[in-house]
């Protein structure tokens, strides 16, 4: 061969593949992170939705102690019977349904079908003892209408539910007039 057909020779120092490696080392970082920021969405999206299931858990409780309180009987209420209580605002220590035994004092809603969740809806009720004075609304209202208020029984419903876990659990509370 003749010295004008020879191609030169060309020392290569292999900058195309650290720069490769490089570029395969960053699309592996980002990958990485674009998953670590979805398994988060992720998981807070089921939080938000255990929350919200222990939420209507708690809801269909209120509907079902409403559901007894508006019959046309109800059985008195003696202290700590069953989770009908009488009224607890006058007593020293009042119940803290926050931290109270739900098995034992509240009362499972009647159809127990709610479906998911962790543990089925409890509720107790108290009846309060509501007293009125004219002081108390002004001078825009008279002792007649008062004594039609007072002839009213008043209710304090606490609902707790679950969601799918039993670590997730809303507590609320409402007032029932009868």
């Amino acid at each position: 061969m003749n010295d004008l057909t020879r191609k030169p020779q060309i020392k290569q120092q292999g900058a195309v593949l650290v720069v490769g490696l490089i570029m395969l080392l960053l699309l592996t970082v980002i990958g990485m992170s674009s998953i670590r920021g979805t398994d988060l969405q992720e998981r807070m999206a089921g939080n938000a939705r255990d929350h919200n299931l222990a939420f209507q858990a708690s809801e269909a409780a209120i509907r079902s102690a409403e559901n007894y309180l508006s019959g046309a009987s109800i059985a008195p209420f003696v202290a700590g019977s069953g989770g009908y209580y009488q009224d607890l605002t006058g007593v020293a220590s009042p119940v803290r349904w926050s931290s109270t035994d739900w098995s034992t004092k509240a009362v499972n809603i009647a159809d127990n079908t709610l479906k998911g969740v962790g543990e089925q809806p409890k509720y107790a009720i108290e009846q309060l003892e509501v007293t009125l004075s004219p002081g108390n609304y002004g001078s825009g209202i008279d002792q007649q209408s008062l004594d039609a208020m007072a002839e009213k029984e008043v209710y304090r419903i606490t609902a707790r539910g679950a969601g799918s876990t039993k670590g997730s659990e809303a507590l609320i509370q409402t007032t029932f007039i009868r």
